[in-house]
């Protein structure tokens, strides 16, 4: 039986901000929600956030105020918008904590787990966009494409050589031109997703303390524990000349690298695809517009817009993900260039080792520090470890990770609200090792030397990769591709890095969560917002 396509019928309709108003804008939501084929739960919170916006709406604009609910689908994408005349009233500006709510806003609505809220010429906004439910998995999807460009390289290759031939002719053009997509967005898409990010914080000032011990506690944890990896791990790889390169003048080398990530021009990084200056000026950009603030409105609304479009056009691009695993790898398989994958292989055993170990020394770390029970602590953070593992998604695991913190941990929700949020988004450790480990073993494949800049280079890049990664479909490819250019590993290694990381993923973002939640025991501590009595307890 053939399946109905989900699609959103195109609906407007205008409604008075009463509570009755209210309460039918809420179930015209809910419709739409279910027509779009929405989880429920999600239908329950989305609904209740958005009743809560309108309720601020309606104090401060009053009962009479007539607003419109549209949705329907545009370019494939479904929307759902409620738009309300009058001045601004922004949800996170009235919230009491202005801070943690405000952050979390934004870096929810980047993940798609809240609305999103606008104001433009008047009107107030707010928009959903719900995601089309897929009839395969993407993890099925990609196996899918890994067996089936095996199946059919095996086959031609089997076959008299000018077959071969002809389908190379035919499937190499098709991966350049693949992949001259994905380059032409992979550097504009990471330095929008810094640059707004950084904005979202909101001004300098909304951070204050328990922000800026969060977050530089975060960013020195990512490059730590991937700097350790690579001090500890490198040693297992050979390069191009037969051994790892860390000569006499590594010093000067890693001197001359940092000094280099200060682009000499705005174009140039992008035409070479340098994702450290790339990732620099995004980091400077953003900062500007920060303590800016409002006297940049206009090259902020620009700058998000911006970022909403590229970020569309990525989430298209990202639907082909498994056709081009396909062509990546049939591609380098008819090159016969594909005979030896020890490199790989070891990269990928490596890395899931590692991702399976941090958690457990991240937590002994954090029990000695706070003189608990090791295995008591272990069960607490079970729960959530299981789920991110079994799900390969940080999403998933936000509501029990929220909970183990606050309630088992006993972690203040002052840091919870806030921080879990944000460290499911900056903190991710297991993805900076991920990266590092499989373009380690790609180099070793590929004969590419690993001095010691290309070591550091590794590291900077992988962590900052991790932390800028878009929130969306895809955009772990877009970040292999930047990783690959800047260290010097041929475009088609894409392919091979992408099949890795289908089962690299599931370590990756379990490990990440995990350590969160270390991590959050010891910040809370050096806050003094940790429950001990509530982490000591069984």
């Amino acid at each position: 039986m053939k399946k109905r396509k989900i699609t959103l019928q195109r609906k407007r309709e205008n409604v008075r901000l009463d509570e009755a108003g209210i309460d039918q804008l809420s179930a015209l939501l809910a419709q739409a929600l279910e027509q779009a084929a929405t989880d429920r739960k999600d239908v329950i919170r989305l609904r209740l956030a958005t009743e809560e916006i309108l309720g601020l709406w309606q104090a401060r604009l009053g009962k009479e105020t007539v607003c419109t609910f549209r949705c329907g689908t545009r370019f494939g994408r479904m929307y759902l918008e409620i738009t309300a005349p009058g001045g601004r009233i922004d949800p996170d500006e009235t919230a009491a904590d202005q801070a943690g709510r405000m952050l979390c806003s934004n870096l929810l609505a980047q993940a798609g787990l809240s609305p999103v809220y606008s104001y433009q010429d008047g009107v107030n906004r707010i928009a959903l966009y719900p995601s089309k439910p897929q009839k395969l998995s993407p993890l099925l999807q990609l196996l899918l494409a890994i067996l089936g460009a095996a199946a059919a390289g095996a086959v031609l290759l089997a076959l008299p050589a000018p077959v071969g031939e002809a389908a190379a002719g035919v499937v190499n053009p098709l991966f350049t031109a693949l992949m001259g997509i994905l380059q032409a967005l992979a550097s504009p898409m990471i330095f929008l997703s810094v640059c707004w990010g950084i904005v979202n914080i909101g001004d300098v000032h909304m951070l204050g303390r328990i922000g800026k011990t969060v977050l530089l506690r975060f960013l020195g944890g990512v490059f730590l524990l991937t700097s350790v990896t690579a001090v500890c791990l490198v040693w297992f790889f050979q390069s191009g000349s037969g051994a790892t390169s860390m000569g006499e003048n590594a010093a000067a080398q890693i001197y001359s690298m940092l000094l280099e990530i200060i682009p000499g021009n705005i174009v140039t990084p992008f035409l070479e695809g340098n994702s450290l200056q790339i990732i620099f000026m995004a980091i400077c950009l953003g900062l500007t517009l920060l303590v800016l603030g409002e006297k940049s409105s206009a090259l902020r609304a620009l700058l998000n817009q911006v970022n909403t479009a590229v970020q569309f056009m990525m989430e298209v691009v990202s639907r082909y993900i498994p056709l081009f695993v396909f062509v990546s790898l049939l591609s380098l398989m008819l090159s016969n260039a594909i005979g030896n994958l020890g490199g790989v292989v070891k990269g990928l055993l490596l890395g899931v080792s590692a991702c399976l170990l941090w958690p457990l020394l991240y937590a002994l770390w954090a029990c000695l520090r706070l003189k608990v029970s090791f295995p008591m602590v272990l069960r607490k953070l079970l729960p959530t470890y299981l789920i991110a593992l079994s799900t390969a998604s940080s999403s998933a695991a936000l509501s029990t990770n929220l909970e183990t913190c606050e309630r088992r941990l006993g972690i203040s929700g002052r840091i919870t609200q806030f921080a879990v949020p944000l460290g499911q988004v900056i903190f991710k450790p297991g993805a900076a090792v991920g990266f590092f480990m499989l373009a380690l073993g790609l180099a070793e494949f590929y004969g590419v030397s690993m001095s010691a800049s290309w070591v550091v280079t590794g590291v900077l890049t992988s962590g900052l990769l991790a932390i800028a990664a878009p929130p969306i479909p895809g955009g772990s490819l877009t970040c292999y591709t930047v990783l690959l250019t800047q260290l010097g590993i041929p475009a088609e290694a894409v392919g091979l890095a992408v099949a890795g990381n289908v089962i690299l993923d599931f370590f990756m973002t379990s490990c990440g969560i995990s350590c969160l939640q270390s991590e959050l025991m010891l910040s809370a501590n050096k806050l003094g917002m940790l429950d001990r009595e509530r982490l000591e307890k069984g």
